[in-house]
């Protein structure tokens, strides 16, 4: 996984390579590996973010230095995902429209992931609830099984002990 820091330096390489080819008069679809390098380098930081959340505390740095990175990161990419949405309405020329249908098909895009992991999930749980109950039906057979010895067993027993019962003195 990549580290909050470096993500952030490349959005923000990416965003000034923007810039600069807007300022050299390059039209906005001239920018596409740069607008995409933004946008990975944004779920880069995102990802890391979470994953900081999740793993425990490192030797290496402090909460509060690993919370500050975070929370710096995560507002200074909404600062550069403000200028890169201002660059792609106002200088977009005739393609109208380009960063509204970029943030819906990304949020059909996201949606659609999301809906992946949790019909994943939903599978994993179905196969382990599946093996679970095909234990549980071993189990249950074994323990019929083991009632039914043991007690044809107990029964013969018994039944053995009350013939004995009424033939011991015959022999």
């Amino acid at each position: 996984m990549i580290e909050v820091a470096v993500a952030f330096g490349i959005a923000k390489a990416a965003v000034a390579g923007v810039k600069e080819a807007i300022a050299l008069g390059h039209e906005i679809q001239e920018c596409y590996h740069d607008i995409a390098k933004f946008f990975d380098a944004q779920g880069e930081v995102e990802a890391a973010i979470v994953e900081q959340k999740a793993t425990k505390a490192t030797a290496q740095k402090s909460s509060t230095a690993e919370a500050l990175d975070a929370v710096f990161a995560a507002r200074q990419m909404k600062k550069l995902e403000q200028e890169l949405k201002e660059m792609l309405i106002y200088n977009s020329g005739n393609e109208s429209g380009l960063y509204e249908e970029m943030c819906a098909r990304r949020s059909e895009i996201v949606q659609a992931r999301k809906n992946a992991i949790e019909d994943a999930a939903r599978a994993e749980r179905l196969r382990l609830a599946a093996i679970a109950r095909r234990k549980q039906e071993r189990i249950d057979k074994i323990q019929l099984w083991l009632t039914v010895v043991v007690g044809a067993t107990a029964s013969a027993a018994i039944i053995y002990c009350i013939w004995w019962m009424f033939n011991w003195k015959d022999h």
